[in-house]
């Protein structure tokens, strides 16, 4: 990787901070809520209890955010650093509403957390170094572990190998999606991910449609991923080729009876889903939204179910890497629908 071409990158990032926050889909929606430019606190080194929302941080240095960490004072560093940032939780909207964190683009790799739970990640740190300077960074924030009525811890750990570091550039804060706020389950954040056993396994496309009978691998040896995102982000550059998404949550009891409907988001490049252990459908066009029914006779609300995605890949980006992701109420549907196509 040519990291001379990331410093380049981010550089003229900054500018166009307003257009890479839509990278590819002019639907979605964000909204600003919470600006967290500006001043964190900023440590050299690596240390995992850095996420603890009870480490002191008093006499760490400041940073501003977002900039190269070159540009603050730390020229000539390539490792590990930690950044760190509080948050009023009293100053978001309510539980009732979908949050996101925008971090923009960071050189090479990260991983996030939110009062001390990992909420996501970009790239691979070493032994199994893989960059993800050109990603864009947006985590989904989960409402089980926001504190609504107080202080809020966000660390961000990063490695760098070479040129630029840190937090480079983008709007950083953290938003809301209008396409999120009819979602009754949002399923955006980390999901289980394994490639399906040998990688590289040819399976032509007509093998691939034409059956609704796919399971994972006995052997699967699963791994976490963050969804959406393109999984070359996520340590799998250059893969091309067939993978499992898992993801287990519980649809709430209130739910119980309702026709519901899987938002997929885009998918690259074709992919089978499967809900409770039922077939739900199957697209074969990567650009296409992927929109599935859940008939109520399917769940059991406050119960656990168990969504899979089968996906295959055959040249360039792949993956689940757009959203919206989550379900909804068919009723509430038909009446979003209609007002995204208008």
């Amino acid at each position: 990787m040519n990291k001379k071409r990331s410093w380049i990158f981010s550089l003229i990032t900054g500018a166009l901070s307003v257009v890479a926050i839509h990278p590819s889909n002019a639907q979605d929606d964000w909204e600003r809520v919470l600006n967290l430019r500006g001043y964190w606190k900023f440590s050299i080194g690596d240390n995992k209890k850095w996420a603890d929302p009870k480490y002191a941080d008093d006499d760490w240095e400041n940073i501003d955010v977002p900039s190269t960490w070159e540009d603050e004072g730390f020229n000539g560093y390539n490792g590990y650093a930690w950044y760190r940032k509080a948050f009023d939780g009293t100053e978001l909207e309510g539980k009732n509403v979908n949050y996101n964190l925008f971090l923009g683009y960071i050189d090479d790799v990260d991983e996030v957390y939110l009062n001390g739970h990992k909420i996501g990640f970009s790239g691979v740190f070493p032994p199994k170094f893989h960059t993800a300077y050109n990603a864009f960074r947006n985590y989904y924030l989960p409402k089980e572990y926001i504190n609504f009525n107080g202080k809020n811890l966000l660390a961000v750990r990063v490695f760098d190998s070479e040129v630029a570091g840190g937090i480079v550039s983008g709007d950083i804060g953290i938003y809301i999606n209008e396409n999120d706020r009819n979602l009754a389950v949002n399923l955006r954040g980390l999901w289980d991910f394994t490639i399906e056993a040998p990688m590289y396994r040819e399976i032509d496309n007509k093998e691939f449609l034409g059956s609704d009978k796919h399971t994972p691998p006995v052997d699967s040896k699963w791994s976490k991923i963050t969804v959406p995102g393109e999984w070359e982000h996520q340590g799998y550059g250059n893969f091309n080729g067939t993978a499992w998404y898992k993801k287990q949550f519980v649809i709430p009891k209130e739910l119980d009876g309702e026709d519901l409907v899987l938002m997929l988001g885009k998918i690259d490049d074709f992919d089978h889903t499967y809900f409770n252990g039922k077939w739900l459908g199957s697209t074969n066009y990567h650009d296409k939204m992927r929109v599935y029914t859940i008939p109520a006779d399917l769940f059991t609300g406050g119960a656990i179910n168990i969504l899979l995605v089968y996906v295959k890949d055959t040249e360039q980006r792949g993956g689940m890497y757009e959203g919206p992701i989550g379900i909804m109420k068919q009723s509430e549907f038909t009446r979003y629908y209609r007002s995204r196509n208008r």
